[in-house]
């Protein structure tokens, strides 16, 4: 009875915005208190996301088996000798061993010769090179080199990703779709530049920019990379 006699009628319109505005900063009490959560949880999260991430690729990366470019590998050459037989197979299919002992020679001369340690590895669709360069041997004179700047010097491990394709027989062409050294990811315009810069075999002229040239022998009619093995498929004996 004093509430109605101090605000008469209007006691209901004076309780409810009473009621309203601690509603009110109850809210804004709550949505602030969920800011702060989210924005830790958010954190959090994305922490462990970039972590999963970063698992993730490692994993990959240890799934993936490198063979050494060695001219002394043998198995390349026998697979090959198998192929050019008259009754020999339609096709051989290749693992990462094999195929490092048939590039050896041709990607010795298609890479900078400050190369070494060359080994590759198929993955998918995919054939993967890396090698340790110096790094100017690689940046060419234009963007490329401006990116990469003071970290010029010395040498770091070149890796490539691209596919294999035949060209004619007796070359192939091997189209660099992905260039990573120095921890820098090559924009894709780059990437033809950074080719050019590295390529020395006689014949690459013919090629994409993006191509190295590679030497095949040519009882190889086709090639197919899938599955982590690529295929070599035989030219008709006449």
């Amino acid at each position: 009875m004093a509430a109605y006699w101090l605000y008469g009628d209007r006691l209901p319109s004076v309780l409810s915005r009473a009621a309203s505005g601690a509603a009110s900063r109850v809210t804004d009490a709550a949505t602030k208190a969920s800011e702060r959560l989210d924005s830790s949880q958010g954190a959090r999260i994305a922490s462990e996301n970039d972590a999963a991430r970063r698992t993730e690729r490692a994993k990959r990366e240890n799934a993936i088996v490198w063979a050494r470019l060695t001219p002394a590998g043998s198995a390349g050459r026998e697979a090959i000798a198998r192929l050019s037989r008259r009754k020999g197979p339609a096709y051989v299919s290749l693992r990462a061993p094999e195929l490092a002992g048939l590039l050896a020679s041709g990607m010795a001369k298609a890479l900078p010769r400050s190369a070494s340690q060359t080994e590759v590895a198929i993955v998918d669709a995919q054939l993967l090179l890396r090698s340790v360069v110096d790094v100017r041997d690689v940046a060419g004179n234009g963007a490329l080199r401006r990116l990469l700047g003071v970290a010029l010097d010395g040498r770091d491990t070149l890796r490539l990703a691209g596919t294999l394709d035949l060209v004619r027989p007796g070359l192939a062409e091997y189209r660099v779709r992905e260039v990573r050294i120095k921890g820098i990811t090559v924009p894709p315009r780059l990437i033809p530049s950074l080719i050019d810069a590295m390529r020395r075999a006689v014949g690459a002229d013919s090629l994409p920019s993006d191509a190295f040239p590679i030497p095949l022998p040519k009882a190889v009619a086709d090639v197919r990379v899938a599955n982590g093995k690529v295929t070599l498929y035989k030219a008709v004996v006449p």
